[in-house]
């Protein structure tokens, strides 16, 4: 798509464009899941991480994209974009943890970049500068994938959708008019139709994208979730071979599939340090899984913990049995589909 528009765009006209309607598609889409007093309301820190992921995301990382896309093969960008880099940042930025398997993955997958681009002198300048953008615009946008955890939980992910389409137009616009790029114009012999029509496919895109990106960064570990987005190296193989009859060279070949299979290969090793991991030990259900529960004995007033205790109270009161006493006096308070008669005043 990126590429297709750059016959008629520059790269931030694109970009401004596409995220531009992209925003109102959003408003119009998710108009009964957007609060807006909430939206107004939100902290100073929470707009700084809201501007600060737009900023990596559209104003960086998918401008200097979409330029990189018109200079270089459809396929070398999308094996660019196929690099563990979440992987990478999190270890460096120590969000994830580090093990030796894991940095030799990653540094499989940088070798594999250096082969792609042809930094051996096979490869001409331009070719190279066009790689190298794309490396950078996808450093860009995975940082901005890993602030995901950076939000206080204020905005829902249909809020945060709106409001990175927004602003990320707006900084994307601004930074089109400091070059000085004009108004966007369609050129004389270019099919206005198509264009217009790509910029309506590239909005609703980008709404999902966005979209989707939150939804799955909120809820799966960035290491799984980032390594996922290789796929897009094989998607790129096969669009760059059919809609622009680009045939990937031996050495695009070489360093792409020695990307992914240490992409692959860093999934694998995630997945089977999830299924390792072991439950808490501990005999009681509730205090197991709910160890705060457990923990919030030592914060409960001596009548709540009486009322959940067993009936007889005559007997020696354990550890044990006011751990159970207050887990359940937690769940009596909160549980709205609990008894009443069962809470005291002091519950």
């Amino acid at each position: 798509m990126s590429r297709y528009l750059g016959g008629g765009f520059t790269a931030p006209q694109q970009v401004y464009l596409r995220t531009g309607l992209a925003f109102f598609i959003a408003i119009i889409a998710f108009s009964r899941c957007i609060r807006w007093r909430t939206v107004l309301r939100i902290s100073a820190r929470e707009w700084c991480v809201v501007i600060g992921r737009t900023v990596l995301l559209y104003v960086v990382g998918t401008t200097l994209f979409a330029k990189a896309a018109g200079m270089t093969a459809v396929s070398d960008i999308s094996f660019i974009a196929a690099l563990p880099l979440v992987a990478a940042l999190g270890m460096l930025l120590r969000s994830v943890r580090v093990s030796a398997v894991r940095i030799v993955f990653v540094g499989g997958s940088a070798v594999g970049v250096a082969i792609l681009s042809g930094f051996g002198g096979n490869a001409s300048s331009s070719l190279n500068y066009g790689n190298l953008l794309a490396l950078v615009a996808m450093v860009a946008i995975s940082l901005s994938y890993l602030g995901r955890d950076l939000h206080d939980g204020t905005l829902n992910n249909h809020e945060l959708t709106a409001l990175t389409l927004g602003v990320g137009a707006v900084g994307v616009a601004l930074t089109s008019l400091l070059q000085r790029d004009g108004l966007p114009h369609v050129p004389a012999d270019a099919s206005a139709v198509m264009l217009w029509a790509a910029i309506g496919i590239g909005g609703l895109l980008s709404v999902l994208n966005v979209f989707l990106i939150n939804y799955s960064f909120e809820r799966v570990d960035p290491v799984l979730s980032g390594n996922m987005l290789t796929v897009e190296c094989v998607w790129g193989l096969l669009f760059g071979l059919i809609f622009f009859g680009q045939v990937p060279t031996w050495s695009g070949i070489i360093g792409g599939a020695l990307i992914v299979l240490c992409a692959l290969a860093l999934n694998m090793l995630d997945g089977r340090a999830t299924e390792t991991v072991t439950e808490p030990d501990g005999d009681d259900p509730v205090t197991a899984q709910q160890p705060e529960l457990a923990l919030a004995a030592a914060e409960q007033s001596p009548p709540v913990l009486r009322m959940y205790l067993p009936d007889g109270r005559d007997e020696p009161r354990t550890q044990r049995a006011e751990e159970l006493a207050a887990s359940h006096s937690w769940i009596g308070a909160w549980d709205p589909a609990s008894g009443q008669g069962q809470r005291s005043a002091a519950s």
